[in-house]
């Protein structure tokens, strides 16, 4: 049996956000508070992460999570990597280091950005920075008990990872899917995909193009993530077809094996 929890599930300034507040978002309805974009997938034996976002900590903590078997990114904007350093609690928890899976411009970018994650604690030492095995990402690997597909998409001014993990996807921060990515969804059960706004967009989905991705690919559940403030839940819910829903902080959705 396969699990995804939603961590996560604003744009990048989340919501409420600085500039804009709730925007169009009830702040009466809890469901309209979302934290920057990340998710877990679980097993019975494995527990993989899916970006560090800004929030990381609280997410972890609000999860109960202190042991990861991996962590995958989708690319390095910040509200997908900053809270990186947040790993270095889990690893402290853990005692040891774990993989962080990434393309190679990634995983470059981490190495250039966050220099200081990179190379072993020296032995005797305390745990003072996060332990992080790089590895470059694969087309089709395994993580303990979870087979991982990865797979190509556009994001407008950059290419980003989408992530298949048996009858789940995860795609975010997209804007087109090449015909390679669609073949890699196909026969998908879940589908948890962004769809930052209901206006057109240049570097992200929005609802109309994200209906139509769904409609051909055909997942029993699809859930909306990376939402801006324009995207009230309620508001949302009741123009969705059957099988769509929006995504909420904290959701657990459950799969098939």
């Amino acid at each position: 049996m396969i699990s995804a929890t939603i961590l996560g599930c604003g744009s990048a300034g989340g919501v409420p956000s600085i500039s804009r507040g709730w925007g169009l978002c009830d702040p009466a309805n809890p469901k309209n508070r979302r934290l920057r974009p990340s998710i877990l997938v679980e097993s019975e034996t494995t527990t993989l992460l899916v970006d560090t976002s800004p929030d990381c900590r609280e997410q972890l903590l609000g999860a109960g999570i202190a042991r990861l078997d991996g962590v995958l990114y989708t690319h390095d904007h910040a509200d997908h990597l900053h809270g990186i350093d947040d790993l270095r609690e889990v690893n402290r928890a853990m005692g040891k280091p774990f993989p962080v899976f990434g393309s190679p411009d990634v995983l470059a970018s981490i190495r250039t950005r966050f220099a200081y994650v990179v190379g072993a604690v020296e032995e005797g030492q305390t745990i003072y920075k996060p332990m992080l095995d790089f590895t470059e990402l694969q087309p089709s690997f395994t993580v303990g008990d979870i087979e991982v597909v990865s797979f190509d998409q556009d994001h407008g001014y950059c290419r980003t990872t989408g992530y298949r993990f048996g009858p789940l996807a995860y795609s975010t921060d997209v804007v087109d899917l090449p015909e390679e990515s669609f073949a890699a969804l196909a026969g998908i059960d879940t589908w948890i995909v962004g769809c930052l706004t209901l206006a057109p967009h240049p570097t992200h989905a929005h609802l109309d193009k994200v209906l139509e991705w769904i409609k051909r690919i055909k997942p029993r559940q699809a859930w909306l993530t990376h939402m801006t403030p324009s995207l009230d839940y309620q508001a949302l819910k009741a123009r969705l077809p059957a099988g769509v829903a929006p995504a909420h902080d904290g959701l657990r959705i459950s799969l098939p094996g």
